[in-house]
């Protein structure tokens, strides 16, 4: 099996930022029972099985932000238009060196709408956590009303990178994809 280090901090990433920000708000609205609770824990163990659990929580969050903006918006006609054409257009990029250099650019623009989809995944979550423990919970302080309006502005920014990179990636696709088509056409 060939693994990639790369795939684990991607992966890791969306769940480590989930553990660091729910981490001062669960910290600061429960304080009291938090000191009380790591008397009896051993806070190095703690931290270990916290950077553990941001790899597979990471690699969930990226998971359903695939699914939720990409796998249930389309139907099964669309994934297999999208699959014909995907192989087409990697076809194309392996013609010459140049346009190698396109599906290098490719996968770039392509794993970095992922990246940022993942983190917003997480800031999603995060969000409605907070959102959750304020109602549910009865959550009332200032301070916890100004760290939700600080995730939200964060949700706000990582999606507005999000969508920018999902246009770029769109748009890039779709001239190398008519590129592909028009050289098939002409052999």
């Amino acid at each position: 099996m060939n693994f990639d280090t790369k795939y684990l901090i991607r992966w890791g990433i969306p769940g480590w930022i989930l553990i660091m920000i729910l981490g001062p708000f669960i910290y600061f609205n429960y304080e009291t029972e938090i000191i009380t609770l790591s008397k009896n824990i051993n806070v190095l163990a703690l931290g270990a099985f916290l950077t553990i659990i941001g790899v597979p929580l990471g690699y969930l969050l990226n998971q359903l932000h695939h699914s939720v903006t990409w796998v249930v918006i389309k139907r099964k006609k669309e994934w297999d238009e999208y699959f014909d054409d995907e192989f087409l257009l990697d076809e194309y990029f392996h013609q010459s060196d140049k346009t190698l250099r396109s599906k290098e650019r490719y996968r770039y623009l392509l794993s970095r709408k992922h990246e940022l989809g993942g983190v917003t995944a997480s800031l999603f979550v995060t969000n409605l956590f907070i959102l959750m423990a304020k109602f549910f919970l009865n959550v009332t302080s200032v301070w916890s009303s100004i760290y939700f309006l600080f995730t939200l502005v964060l949700l706000i920014l990582i999606w507005i990178s999000r969508n920018y990179s999902s246009r770029n990636i769109e748009v890039y696709y779709n001239k190398y994809l008519k590129k592909a088509k028009q050289d098939q056409q002409k052999n």
